[in-house]
């Protein structure tokens, strides 16, 4: 006779059968655990108010990276270019005349710029692209994770976690390619698991295609894949075939070799395309520590201390996964040989990328994002441990309810953080001087400031963000010395035609003179000249 779960506690004698009870079954209900953690994670959305947010235009911390990304998606959908022939708005290439240039692999701003062209130019559909690739990556991660963890609670601690980082959490709908990056690493990895289980090629294939795309679009992401290969690599050598996790054969190395392959030609391109058109905007070199002067040094140093440490993690959670990892080190002999390789050579590659990439750690906090792989290998590898210990049922329970307090508290704290992000200082410069120029078409065609009419647009010291805003093809601060007037003839020469300023107290500059006497019209704090044929004088 067929019991259901609640006949079958009824008949059992003790907790103990209880609790085993209950645990077989909740193992085997997979769909269950499934619809659990998704129903959280939509429901971490909701709380952290990114519903409220997903119809908002770039802006906040960094949105200069930001806008440089969906800079090029409006091009390719407005001009409908080539897929490697991108665009900016900003026109510093090419001595002034061409805003071509790239950086990452533009494969989303491709993509979005197709999905515009049918369902017309929405900024939430590039937000649902980027938030549909995160939640896409983290479930691999906690299927993943289940597999190895077998344990569906485990797996999603661990795999929500990652969903309380301020950086995340903000950057991930925001246009920006790192989190997709992490993401598909995390799918990469679910590909990995899988052929760990069935022994199946096509899941190396899966797993190579998605290694690559992270690369493609952030080459250091590649941190868990170069583990993956040194270990794999390692027990080929060194282990013998009963030893051995992976036991790849020849043939299984083929996808990750040919996977290699786009990421080295893509990044040759990006060059030679950059160099050709004189349009970089992307450094794919490295920013080492040692050329760092020591002021900057303490710069950045006090920098990620006061603001960026706070946002990649709740301080405490960064502060506890280090002591796990010492303590994980201290008994790396009860450990086996893949999680000791792993449990060293990721953090090395943490250093190693912190120390090359360093120079740039004062502004880019993004550049972190990645790195969670290892937060995520500390963790995985301290629950394997502490489930060995076999614990009793009571501390079973309480290690539940600790890490329950532990995640909503972080929860927490990720909220608050983002809310500063939109709400205070980080969001100034947008909230006092940009945000009106989206709303600034209307009034451009009553001024006769026609589409395709360049503009100098100040101050504004990133690429395209004002531009973009505008929708207008133009120069900013950047690669224009706008505090000479020698840089205003010389713009006009290249075609532009009208002056945007979004702060008026810069009008009292002796520089501005000569470029400010046609006024064609003020919307609220965004006053506009125009300065076409203005020459020098002789």
């Amino acid at each position: 006779m067929y019991l259901n779960p609640w006949q079958r506690v009824i008949k059992a004698r003790n907790i103990n059968m209880f609790y085993t009870i209950m645990k077989l079954d909740f193992i085997k209900s997979n769909w269950f655990g499934n619809v659990i953690f998704a129903s959280v994670l939509l429901s971490m959305f909701f709380y952290y108010g990114l519903n409220k947010t997903f119809f908002d235009p770039p802006q906040s911390v960094h949105v200069w990276r930001q806008t440089n990304s969906i800079s090029l998606t409006q091009n390719y959908y407005q001009y409908n270019l080539p897929f490697l022939e991108p665009e900016m708005h900003n026109q510093f290439g090419n001595g002034g005349i061409s805003g071509k240039a790239v950086g990452e692999f533009p494969v989303i701003y491709y993509f979005v710029a197709q999905l515009w062209k049918v369902f017309g130019k929405h900024e939430w559909i590039f937000k649902l692209v980027q938030i549909a690739i995160l939640f896409m990556g983290l479930f691999s991660l906690y299927l993943s994770l289940k597999h190895l963890l077998k344990s569906q609670l485990w797996a999603g601690f661990v795999s929500l976690l990652i969903f309380t980082s301020p950086m995340i959490v903000f950057y991930g709908p925001n246009f920006l390619p790192d989190v997709p990056a992490l993401s598909f690493v995390f799918i990469a990895w679910y590909f990995i698991f899988r052929f760990l289980n069935n022994r199946q090629a096509i899941d190396l294939w899966g797993s190579a295609l998605f290694f690559c795309l992270s690369m493609l679009i952030k080459v250091t992401s590649a941190i868990s894949f170069v583990a993956l290969a040194g270990w794999v690599i390692f027990e080929l050598i060194f282990l013998k075939e009963n030893r051995r996790i992976f036991k790849f054969k020849l043939k299984y190395f083929l996808p990750f070799v040919l996977a290699f392959i786009p990421v080295v030609l893509w990044y040759v391109y990006a060059d030679y395309y950059n160099t050709i058109n004189k349009g970089h905007f992307s450094y794919h070199g490295i920013w080492p520590i040692w050329d760092v002067t020591k002021a900057d040094f303490y710069r950045i140093i006090d920098i990620q201390d006061k603001i960026f440490f706070r946002q990649l993690f709740l301080p405490y959670t960064q502060y506890i996964t280090l002591l796990i990892w010492l303590y994980l080190v201290a008994s790396i002999r009860k450990l086996s040989p893949i999680m000791r390789y792993f449990i060293l050579v990721l953090p090395l590659g943490f250093l190693i990328q912190v120390l090359l990439w360093f120079k740039i750690l004062d502004y880019h906090d993004y550049y972190m994002i990645n790195l969670v792989v290892v937060l995520v290998a500390v963790w995985t590898i301290f629950i394997i441990q502490l489930k060995r210990l076999e614990l009793k049922l009571y501390l079973k329970f309480a290690a539940y309810g600790l890490i329950s307090v532990f995640f909503i508290w972080n929860a927490i704290a990720c909220r608050k953080h983002l809310n500063e992000r939109y709400e205070g200082w980080m969001n100034e410069t947008y909230n006092k001087h940009f945000k009106t120029l989206i709303d600034i078409g209307p009034s451009f065609q009553k001024w006769g400031v026609n589409q395709e009419d360049k503009v100098i647009s100040i101050p504004d010291f990133t690429i395209n963000t004002t531009l973009y805003y505008m929708n207008r093809k133009g120069y900013t601060d950047f690669a224009s010395d706008f505090s000479k007037a020698e840089t205003f003839y010389w713009r006009i020469e290249q075609g532009a035609k009208y002056l945007v300023i979004n702060d008026s107290t810069i009008l009292s500059r002796e520089y501005l003179k000569p470029f400010i006497q046609k006024k064609v019209g003020k919307f609220e704090n965004v006053l506009v000249y125009d300065i076409q044929n203005i020459k020098p004088e002789k």
